[in-house]
C-alpha cells in the first residue's frame, strides 16, 4: 500500500487539529465562566456593602 504512510500523517495531523478546535473552545468556555463568576462576585460584595451601610443608617 504505497499511500498508507500518507494516510496516516493526514490522520494524525487531522487528529491533532480536532484536539486544538476542542481545547480552544475549552480555554473560551472557561474565560467566558470566570468572568461571569467575578461579576456575580463583585455584585454580591457590593450588595453586602450597601446593606451594611443601610444598616448602619437606621
Amino acid at each position: 500500500m504505497p499511500g498508507a504512510a500518507a494516510a496516516e500523517v493526514y490522520f494524525i495531523a487531522a487528529m491533532m487539529i480536532l484536539i486544538l478546535i476542542i481545547c480552544a473552545v475549552a480555554v473560551v468556555a472557561f474565560f467566558k465562566t470566570y468572568k461571569k463568576e467575578m461579576k456575580q462576585r463583585e455584585e454580591r460584595r457590593q450588595a453586602k456593602e450597601k446593606a451594611k451601610a443601610e444598616k448602619a443608617e437606621a
